[in-house]
């Protein structure tokens, strides 16, 4: 594939997308009217309903702010290129096609994705240039890969930090006779004690040699991830990452010199959560400097959605140098109080299955109290958030409620459909997630 390929085939994501807007959703679909005729709810119907969010639809809801979307994806995209990197963000975040569409729309060059179902349902949806980072095993997954990487149009990009995994994907080749033209292996570098990954170089080299040996695949470059290192910025894990940086520069800058890679054309560094990946900029490309034909990756994928918690404190769009618009909040759950048992208590009808609470907790963010400031969720169950109200007065009974989300990532795997609004909360169209 051509590096001018924008890695996705429009006309079948368009058409993908045109069969999921039709398909009907199950009675009783949770944040979407009752249905009250036969003819079941489709998204292409609610998106066409006229409905206002706070007005027609029972809570809990889960709303995406259509301009702060539209936003976000257009200051990345912007982003990466005044920084001349490429942008592979991770699909796993949403799971919704309608969205991925409007990352490619605003500069991606290839979809991430964690496991091989996902990297299966993002071909089906139009994406013919997949990043796979995290490993596989099982033979039923590794048969599945060998044939999504011979598909015409594919580059599928596949970590792999181990000799048992090449040879895994060698035997998947021999028992389906397929040798796939667009398999392409990202060796993985780690750091002790976090996730997958070699942990030193001479582990890369073998898993290098494996793969020569076996003739499974391209040795297309390196992939790492720099989350088990830290996602603050403090001296001590601004320390640790540039130790773990420089171990990664150092493989790759090996790997390059002595002719490892072998793909047809610039091999990929690919690194880059949603928290520092102005930083590791910062590192790499200085450390990289003497090498001028290689691709640099980022799979930053939280920042189309964004959020109003872990990644508004953490991420990099409201520090000093960083030269565009801040990225905006774009998902909203809406939520009805439910009960004020206390002078201090104020119990909302969403919970565990609706938020999740694992990176900051989810915060009232509407209607606000005097001073502004949001109020914390400071506990969940199942299907109630715990909330302390200013005073006894505030958040009464029946107020509907809007909650702001930190970490977005386990929010959105609890939604079938994302409905998308304008600034007043109409309805304008929906997104299908497919977890």
């Amino acid at each position: 594939m051509a590096e001018h390929s924008p890695g996705i085939d429009c006309e079948v994501m368009e058409s993908t997308l045109r069969s999921l807007d039709r398909t009907p959703l199950p009675p009783g679909a949770k944040g979407i009217p009752p249905q009250l005729e036969d003819e079941p709810w489709t998204p292409a119907r609610i998106g066409a309903a006229g409905l206002n969010a706070l007005r027609d639809l029972p809570t809990p809801f889960a709303i995406l702010r259509q301009k702060a979307l539209r936003h976000n994806a257009e200051v990345m995209g912007r982003y990466c290129a005044d920084n001349d990197v490429l942008l592979a963000p991770h699909g796993k975040t949403t799971m919704a096609p309608a969205l991925w569409k409007l990352q490619f729309e605003t500069g991606t060059w290839a979809l991430t994705v964690a496991v091989p179902h996902q990297a299966v349902t993002a071909y089906r949806f139009g994406v013919r240039r997949i990043l796979l980072a995290n490993e596989a095993a099982d033979a039923a997954s590794m048969e599945r890969l060998v044939r999504l990487a011979d598909q015409p149009q594919v580059e599928l990009y596949c970590f792999v930090d181990s000799t048992a995994g090449v040879q895994a994907y060698r035997a998947a080749m021999d028992r389906t006779g397929i040798e796939p033209a667009g398999l392409r292996f990202l060796i993985d570098v780690g750091v002790a004690n976090g996730r997958t990954g070699c942990r030193s170089k001479a582990e890369a080299e073998a898993v290098a040699r494996e793969i020569q040996i076996s003739g499974a695949g391209v040795i297309a470059g390196i992939g790492a991830y720099e989350g088990p290192v830290g996602e603050d910025r403090s001296p001590e894990t601004m320390a640790a990452l540039d130790s773990y940086l420089e171990s990664v520069a150092d493989v790759f800058g090996d790997f390059h010199r002595m002719g490892v890679f072998n793909i047809d054309g610039p091999p990929v560094l690919t690194i880059g959560g949603s928290e520092l990946f102005d930083v590791l900029l910062g590192y790499i490309r200085p450390a990289l400097a003497a090498i001028e034909d290689y691709r640099l990756v980022l799979r930053s994928g939280c920042y189309l959605v964004h959020d109003h918690g872990h990644y508004a404190e953490a991420g990099p769009s409201t520090r000093p140098g960083w030269a565009y618009t801040p990225f905006q909040g774009a998902l909203e759950v809406g939520a009805t109080v439910i009960s004020r048992p206390q002078p201090n208590l104020a119990l909302l009808n969403v919970g565990r299955r609706d938020v999740g609470m694992d990176k900051g907790s989810p915060s009232v963010i509407a209607p606000l109290p005097p001073g502004g400031n949001p109020l914390p969720i400071y506990a969940l169950n199942d299907q109630h958030a715990f909330v302390h109200p200013p005073d006894a007065a505030a958040l009464p009974v029946g107020t509907l409620t809007r909650v702001g989300i930190s970490h977005p990532c386990t929010t959105l795997d609890k939604w079938r459909v994302l409905l998308v609004t304008d600034d007043d909360y109409n309805i304008v169209d929906t997104a299908t997630t497919i977890f």
